[in-house]
């Protein structure tokens, strides 16, 4: 078994509702998006999925420049636990169509603090909002 761990940057405000705290105004951050997909074999050249196709996967569905809370579905808070559980379903399709298994995606707020999501069943379905 192989697995690949990846990072994206991207730029995106976001407002927490409900939040007790400066949270629930509207502020931004420097997020970075971290995928690890299981692969169980490597293809004619030794690879397990290209590490670019990985990014450009990434790069497609991540809210660069955006305001978050308007590209998550209904019901999802634009906490950091949701967005990692919202690029987990968004993704989990498109590493599978490549050959591997998206483990786990963890969603770093600041340099100092992540929440990251795992499904109960990898490559399933995710829990309901």
């Amino acid at each position: 078994m192989y697995r690949l761990t990846v990072r994206r940057h991207f730029d995106a405000s976001h407002i927490v509702e409900g939040h007790p705290g400066k949270c629930a105004r509207l502020h931004g951050h420097r997020w970075t998006a971290e995928v690890r997909i299981d692969c169980p074999r490597l293809n004619e050249i030794g690879l397990a999925i290209d590490f670019g196709d990985v990014k450009r996967a990434l790069d497609e569905v991540l809210p660069d420049h955006r305001h978050i809370n308007d590209v998550l579905p209904a019901g999802y808070n634009a906490t950091a636990e949701r967005i990692a559980q919202w690029l987990y379903e968004t993704l989990a399709p498109r590493f599978a169509a490549m050959g591997g298994l998206l483990v786990e995606v963890a969603v770093w707020e600041t340099p100092d603090a992540a929440a990251t999501y795992i499904p109960d069943e990898p490559g399933g379905g995710a829990g309901t909002p």
